[in-house]
C-alpha cells in the first residue's frame, strides 16, 4: 500500500466513526424528569452508557418511559459528547390499532383511545377527575353504576332536594278511612 493510500486512510477514519455514531439504536436506564429539558440515561452498543442526554418529546404530551424502553440516539455532529434521545418505545406499547387511531397509555394499561369510528375510549385502573368549573354534554349521559354528588342535582324545574321536601311534605284530598282510595295530591311533583 502506497504511502499516500495510508494516509488518506488514516484521515477518513475520524469521519468513518463519526458516520457509524450519528445515529444508535439505545436502551433507556433511567429518566430525570425534574430539569426543564427531560434527561436520560441510556446504554448504547457494547454496554456503552451515557447520562444526562437530553430526551426530545413532542409538545403537549410529556412522559417519562419506564426503565428498558428503547429510543434513538442521535449523536450531533457524530460526537458522542453531544447527543439527543428521541422517542422511547416499550413493550407495554398497545397493539393493532387500526389506520387513523391514536392512543395515549402508560405501562398499567390506562389509557384514552382515539378511534377511527369516531369513538373515544377512557380505561383507567382508579379514576377519571376533571378540573374544570363546567363540563357540558350535547348528547345522553349514560351510567353503569352509581351517580354521587357533592352538591344538588339539577334538572330545569329543580333540584332533587326540592322534590323530596315537595314529596315529604304533601297531603292528599278526599282521605277516607280503611282501604279506600284518596284524592290526588294536593301538590304536583314537578
Amino acid at each position: 500500500m502506497t504511502a499516500l493510500l495510508k494516509a488518506i486512510q488514516a484521515a477518513q477514519r475520524p469521519l468513518h466513526r463519526r458516520l457509524r455514531a450519528l445515529a444508535s439504536r439505545a436502551t433507556i436506564a433511567r429518566v430525570d424528569d425534574a430539569p426543564q429539558l427531560q434527561q436520560v440515561q441510556v446504554t448504547v452498543m457494547a454496554g456503552e452508557r451515557l447520562t444526562g442526554v437530553q430526551r426530545l418529546q413532542y409538545f403537549g404530551h410529556s412522559a417519562v418511559p419506564p426503565a428498558g424502553s428503547t429510543c434513538l440516539l442521535v449523536s450531533i455532529a457524530g460526537s458522542r459528547t453531544h447527543c439527543i434521545v428521541i422517542g422511547g418505545e416499550h413493550e407495554s406499547r398497545p397493539r393493532d390499532l387500526e389506520p387513523g387511531e391514536s392512543q395515549v397509555y402508560n405501562a398499567a394499561g390506562d389509557h384514552i383511545w382515539l378511534k377511527a369510528n369516531g369513538e373515544i375510549a377512557v380505561k383507567a385502573s382508579l379514576k377519571v377527575t376533571i378540573d374544570s368549573p363546567l363540563v357540558h354534554c350535547t348528547g345522553e349521559l349514560t351510567a353503569a353504576g352509581r351517580i354521587h354528588s357533592a352538591t344538588a342535582v339539577e334538572d330545569p324545574l329543580g333540584t332533587i332536594q326540592e322534590m323530596r321536601e315537595r314529596y315529604n311534605t304533601h297531603g292528599h284530598t278526599n282521605v277516607q278511612n280503611g282501604g279506600g282510595t284518596s284524592g290526588p295530591t294536593n301538590q304536583a311533583m314537578t
